[in-house]
């Protein structure tokens, strides 16, 4: 799911800046910030202003990594509080404490330094350590010695932390404070008084989703709560044209039967300042809007949803990719990847009471950056080619795919195949009727499962047909993925397929083949043996 959607940036010198202020400025009990794997002079610049530091290190570089970064830090003036090792496979170890000399007072120890093996640690997924523990433990005493009212607490009219407690929520060890969708409509039912308010003032939300639903279920003013700059406003927005241009932001729209989703990526670092000039796309006003941004900041999607939600459309969700991994109650306990193994999930955060919370399934190889659309059918659906492309290894029906595509009525068929005769020669087929006489091989072709019958030395032949193949789920929004074109005449599905063979497969693919000559394959594949 993430390496879909998840778009990563360089650090700039407007980013550094920026960083270093809010760390220095900040007026949390505790800012955690993780700088990425790089000894970098901007990592300097930002580790200069941290009191502490954990080095999380993969097991293959632990024994070069652990000293490396041990000197960085001391370079920079930061304690290490803990070293840890990352073994995928291992086992979970929390090795026996040890003291270190205080660097500022001599003769003086400081706490003791974590040090521990952990397992497991993979993106999207919960685990339990007792490292995990120890390094929580020493971050809540930091947070204790910490704990009076800031000035941003004092002020607010929404607290997210309390706002947690009275939505009931106990596990709150997440980034979140364990905030899922399945809260959202009860959290604005507890607002609503404030919501009234002709300005609200939002502190320690950390959810995305939860500060979206609130600034567009909110009629007046919201402003969010930023460590750096303080409360600052959400500005109102109208969508319009293509988006803002030269605004830091680059937006693109694909419009499908079932909802409008709206991709948006920052080109540059964005600030607070920036926000009033940032305006997104229009879109249609009659069908929902879906919006995907790898956050932070979560103010760019608040700005995002309000100003769609402004428009009245039928709902706005945000894509939410922390549930792709989690149980869900309406999954019948099963884990939504489980479920939508190719669907990311995107959150209602704006629309109808009954509607926030719901989460709608997003197909992968629509949230891809350039999502390859290929045109319309006659029938008025959208079809992308899908992520993994049979039709980039039929190169020569490319040219012919749109004319293709207008002469095919879908009947609103959940999958289908077409074929479409151009009344005229159009290009060569290499599927080819053999016979006993011909020499046969077996391989596998890229992007396929299983091994393809294959003819040496024969000739493609004329066709005047274009066979195309389409399938949609409720993850599509109602446009249809191409699964497979060529030029030729319409063949069963080979027999490895167990989803789409069927009784005519092993007939035909006996007594035909595709032309050795002409075809990619997988090397280290080939074999004479029929599988």
């Amino acid at each position: 799911m993430v390496s879909v959607v998840r778009q990563k940036g360089k650090f700039t010198e407007d980013f550094v800046s920026s960083m270093v202020e809010a760390i220095r400025n900040n007026q949390q009990p505790l800012v955690l910030v993780d700088t990425g794997g790089v000894m970098s002079a901007e990592n300097g610049r930002i580790f200069g202003v941290c009191d502490g530091c954990i080095i999380l290190a993969n097991k293959e570089k632990s024994a070069e990594a652990l000293p490396a970064w041990r000197e960085f830090a001391t370079r920079n003036g930061v304690r290490v509080i803990a070293e840890i090792v990352s073994d995928l496979n291992g086992t979970d170890e929390l090795y026996p404490p040890s003291r270190i000399m205080h660097r500022d007072q001599p003769g003086m120890e400081s706490p003791e330094l974590i040090k521990g093996r952990i397992a497991g640690l993979e993106r999207g997924h919960i685990i339990s350590s007792p490292v995990l523990e120890a390094v929580a433990n020493r971050l809540r005493e930091v947070i204790r010695e910490n704990s009076e009212l800031t000035e941003g607490e004092l002020l607010c009219n929404v607290n997210g932390a309390t706002l947690v407690d009275r939505l009931g929520i106990t596990e709150k060890n997440d980034p979140f404070l364990g905030v899922r969708p399945q809260h959202l409509r009860n959290a604005l039912r507890l607002t609503s008084a404030v919501a009234k308010l002709e300005t609200v003032r939002v502190w320690n939300v950390r959810a995305a989703i939860l500060a979206c639903a609130m600034a567009s279920r909110f009629t007046g003013n919201i402003e969010l709560y930023d460590v750096a700059k303080g409360y600052f406003r959400i500005p109102e927005v109208t969508p319009n044209g293509d988006g803002c241009n030269a605004c830091g932001v680059e937006w693109e729209v694909l419009e499908l039967s079932g909802f409008t989703l709206v991709r948006f990526r920052p080109t540059r670092f964005i600030t607070e300042c920036d926000l009033p000039r940032i305006y997104p796309p229009a879109v249609n006003t009659k069908k929902p809007v879906i919006i995907s941004h790898d956050g932070p900041p979560m103010w760019l999607d608040a700005t995002v949803v309000r100003a769609y939600w402004r428009l009245n459309v039928p709902y706005v969700a945000m894509l939410w990719p922390v549930e792709s991994s989690r149980p869900h109650e309406f999954l019948e306990g099963k884990n939504w990847d489980e479920v939508y193994p190719y669907a990311g999930p995107a959150v209602v955060v704006a629309g109808l009471e009954e509607k926030i919370g719901d989460i709608i399934p997003v197909s992968f190889d629509l949230l891809k950056w350039d999502a390859p659309v290929i045109g319309k059918l006659a029938s008025g659906e959208v079809v992308i080619d899908q992520k993994e492309s049979h039709v980039q290894n039929h190169s020569s029906v490319l040219p012919l795919l749109k004319e293709t595509l207008l002469k095919i009525h879908s009947l609103n068929q959940i999958s289908f195949c077409k074929e479409v005769n151009f009344d005229h020669v159009i290009g060569e087929t290499i599927c080819v009727t053999t016979s006993e006489s011909d020499e046969i091989i077996f391989a596998q072709r890229p992007n396929r499962h299983g091994l393809t019958r294959f003819v040496k030395n024969r000739e493609p032949e004329a066709t005047s047909s274009v066979v195309a193949c389409f399938l949609k789920d409720e993850s599509m929004g109602g446009a249809y993925l191409l699964t497979t074109a060529f030029i030729g005449s319409r063949a069963p599905a080979e027999p490895w397929d167990y989803e789409w063979a069927d009784e005519n497969s092993i007939p035909f693919w006996s007594s035909h083949a595709l032309i050795w000559e002409q075809s990619e394959i997988v090397p280290g594949t080939e074999t004479g043996d029929c599988p």
